[in-house]
């Protein structure tokens, strides 16, 4: 088959052609709100973050319902490429100058432990989503990328994390690639299959006593007594609390939590599973890898052998097959092996970034809380922060978290900044293609 035509026919990237939506069993359906529900706690968004709060607040037995606008995993969580990486965008010493040293080692700690907290989850309840801890791998080439790769290891060493320098010879190794000349490793590091991931915490939700709603989008949020009243096209939900945690898919519900974030759009390209000859194995310790690039690259083998990547996509929904045209010649300038094999699999998804590259914890209201932006490490930290989210819930501010809320603080001229935020997409494109 050409290179032209090596997306199946009709793939369009949507969510249902997706590859982890072909590799996920359907769950047991879950029921679209119909009715009036008294509740204490409300959760609108199932993914990472909405779930993971909901368990943590069933586990301190408080009723909990859950409602997407369409199913749980259907946003970024079931999209995208399920590494699993126990480090944010900023380092340690940036994060204490940001919010003072006890502030900044408490986020620092939770980023370390990030991984061991989506990988226990997984274990305490039993999820089948294919996970496995095998590290992480972020490889560079130039003289540049040596400098601060090296720099980036050594500080998350220094502040507690299991990572090492990798040389020539260890990176080949790793990735099966001579690509790369260099590059760091993350042994906490890890990767899961996405939607069975999000699938698996909403069976727990409902294991653990709580409600799911599907196809129950929140169109109104208002006061009704004491209580919030949220309504759907087909019920109406009166809680305690409500907490917000729909990331790059939010809403105008709460004013001014959309225009918070900046959706940029993720794309990723997927073959069928790999039978290559010794000596042109990919990944063969089953790591997952990113590149140094502005404009990141990141992959990784499936359980079943796929190799996956992913990296900046157009901003839109539906895809065609040129825009994935450019992401496979990466795969096969990276793998040479991959050079006469198919990439059947083509999808794309939301990211929310922030303006400071960290996810926002918000009090918004008496009884109201969100939790937006993961800027492009949700597993790890949605999951984990999902957590700290149903803290926060119950809090009230009445004790320190062990992640700070911050006030809503709209993004101005939010259009123009996704205009801006296109350029800067195309800019940093050619500067990755120069280098």
């Amino acid at each position: 088959m050409s290179n032209t035509s090596c997306l199946l026919s009709g793939l369009r990237g949507s969510f249902d052609h997706s590859l982890w939506s072909h590799t996920s069993p359907l769950p047991e359906p879950f029921p679209s709100l119909q009715s009036s529900v008294n509740i204490d706690v409300l959760v609108i968004g199932a993914g990472y973050t909405g779930l993971t709060a909901a368990i943590e607040l069933l586990e301190r037995n408080i009723e909990v319902a859950v409602i997407d606008a369409q199913e749980p995993g259907f946003g970024a969580s079931g999209r995208n490429g399920g590494q699993v990486i126990p480090f944010m965008k900023h380092d340690p010493a940036t994060l204490m100058a940001m919010f003072g040293d006890e502030v900044g080692r408490s986020i620092i700690d939770l980023t370390l432990r990030s991984a061991d907290t989506v990988f226990d989850l997984i274990r305490r309840h039993n999820i089948d989503c294919d996970a496995v801890q095998t590290g992480w791998i972020q490889g560079g080439r130039s003289s540049a990328n040596k400098t601060t790769l090296l720099n980036r290891s050594d500080i998350w060493a220094r502040a507690g994390a299991s990572a090492r320098w990798l040389d020539t010879e260890d990176i080949k190794v790793l990735s099966g690639s001579s690509y790369f000349n260099f590059g760091w490793f993350l042994e906490g590091g890890g990767s899961v299959q996405p939607l069975k991931y999000a699938r698996g915490l909403a069976d727990v939700v409902r294991r653990l006593g709580g409600s799911v709603y599907v196809k129950s989008p929140a169109i109104r949020m208002s006061v009704s007594g004491k209580k919030w009243s949220v309504s759907t096209p087909g019920g109406e939900i009166l809680a305690n609390r409500v907490v917000l945690a729909t990331n790059g898919y939010t809403t105008n519900l709460w004013p001014g939590l959309e225009q918070s974030t900046v959706p940029v759009y993720s794309m990723q390209v997927a073959t069928e599973p790999l039978a290559l000859d010794d000596g042109e194995e990919i990944l063969p310790g089953g790591q997952t890898m990113t590149d140094t690039l502005r404009l990141v690259h990141y992959f990784r083998r499936d359980a079943q052998g796929r190799f996956v990547i992913g990296a900046r996509g157009p901003f839109k929904d539906i895809l065609n097959q040129g825009d994935a045209r450019y992401i496979i010649a990466k795969a096969r300038t990276i793998y040479p092996q991959l050079k006469n094999v198919d990439f059947p699999f083509l999808w794309s998804g939301r990211v929310a970034m922030t303006a400071d590259y960290l996810p926002h914890l918000h009090h918004l209201a008496p009884g109201v809380t969100a939790l937006v932006g993961f800027n492009g490490r949700g597993v790890g930290m949605a999951t984990t922060l999902g957590r700290v989210l149903a803290a926060a819930c119950l809090d009230n501010r009445k004790q320190t978290l062990p992640y700070p809320t911050t006030a809503l603080n709209p993004i101005r001229f939010h259009g123009l900044n996704q205009i801006g935020v296109r350029l800067m997409i195309a800019y940093y494109r050619v500067l990755d293609r120069i280098s």
